[in-house]
This record gives C-alpha cells, structure tokens and sequence, in this order.
C-alpha cells in the first residue's frame, strides 16, 4: 500500500473505529458497574443520570431519568473514542503502541471525568477510596481506555 491509497484506506476507518471504541467501552463498563456494585442496568442508569438531575433527583426518577443516564454514558464514551481515533490519525504511535496507549488514555478519562466533568455536574465530586478507587482506576484503564486503543488500530491500522 502506497501513501497516496493508505490515507482513504484510514478515512473509510475512522467512523468504525469511533463506534466500535465507543460502543465496547460504553458496554464493558456499564456491565463491570452492574457487577462491581450489585446494581440493575437501570439504577447504574440513574447513577451516570445525577450529573444531569443531582444525586437525590435521579436515583428516585423513573425510567426516563434512566435513560437519559444510559445515552449519555454511551454518549461520553463515543466522545472519547473520537478523540482518541482523532489523536491516533495525528499520532501514529497511539495506534503503534496501543496497549499502553489505550491504559493511559483510559486514566486521562478517568483524570477529566472525576476532576473536571464530575465537580461541574449536579452530581458533584466524587471521592473513591480504597477498594473503590482500585475498581475505577483499573477499569478505566482496561475496559475503557484499551478497547478504545484496541478498534483504533484494527481499523486504523498501525502507519
């Protein structure tokens, strides 16, 4: 494959990658929620959903608020595969190293989520200790960062 053919070949990609990064991501960690907490889909819904209602507001709201939790969670993660798949089209070496490429950036999301989303949000910040902090810290790095890292390179390729 010659440079002229590799670039339409990684624009035919990039849509791909963004939903498959995005939709595994979104997936994994709403299962590993479930899991790690004990929780229904629909109540891990009503938890991502406080940043729009507040903690009280959404864990007592319906099906909608539920929801509502749910796109947007799907929503964030499509964002962040963008940005990555973005970033990867600049640089390479994300897509050429993309296990370690796919931890750190799970930990940057894990960085803007708790100290610039979350604070800004009805929510508010969130303070994981211990075991908890563990759980978050691991599953950014591997259920959302790695997948996201992971798509990126098989449809991007590694040029």
């Amino acid at each position: 494959m010659t440079a002229a053919t590799a670039a339409p070949v990684q624009r035919r990609g990039i849509v791909p990658a963004i939903v498959a990064g995005g939709l595994t991501a979104a997936t994994c960690d709403f299962i590993a929620a479930m899991l790690i907490y004990h929780l229904p889909a629909l109540t891990v819904g009503k938890a991502v959903a406080r940043g729009w209602f507040g903690r009280e507001k959404a864990m007592t709201g319906g099906l909608d608020v539920s929801i509502i939790g749910i796109v947007s969670h799907y929503s964030i993660l499509l964002v962040a595969a963008a940005i990555f798949v973005f970033a990867s089209l600049r640089f390479p070496i994300l897509r050429r190293r993309a296990a370690v490429a796919g931890i750190l950036f799970g930990l940057c999301i894990y960085v803007v989520m708790h100290f610039v989303v979350l604070p800004l949000s009805a929510a508010g910040p969130g303070n994981p200790k211990g075991v908890q902090l563990v759980e978050e810290l691991l599953g950014h790095m591997f259920v959302i960062g790695l997948p996201i890292a992971l798509w990126a390179r098989k449809f991007l390729g590694t040029n």
